[in-house]
């Protein structure tokens, strides 16, 4: 029978380190990144309430259904809230130009 022997895992200066650190730090990680995940998510419910407005109360505001919705369509990493008042931005500065022309 042949015995396999040696260090777990090699460092970068050649010492061992032991699994179960290096397991603990994974899965650290990985629920910190669930975590963050969910409040992702729990943020663009909150976001999404703004479709329950009505046409007349977004466009008091300053925006679209359409740039709700399309704010609302992103992906999770990027901040929609933020997206959504770049988007109103642009198409208030359009609306400008446009008036000037005539």
């Amino acid at each position: 029978m042949t015995m396999i022997s040696g260090p777990v895992a090699q460092g970068t200066a050649g010492r061992t380190e032991p699994f179960a650190p290096r397991l603990t730090d994974f899965l650290r990680k990985l629920i910190a990144e669930r975590r963050e995940r969910a409040q992702l998510k729990l943020r663009r419910q909150a976001f999404r309430n703004l479709l329950e407005l009505d046409d007349k109360t977004l466009n008091d505001i300053g925006f679209t259904r359409y740039e709700v919705e399309d704010a609302a369509s992103l992906p999770l990493e990027v901040n929609a809230s933020l997206a959504l008042r770049e988007m109103a931005r642009k198409r208030r500065e359009r609306e400008i130009k446009a008036f000037r022309r005539r």
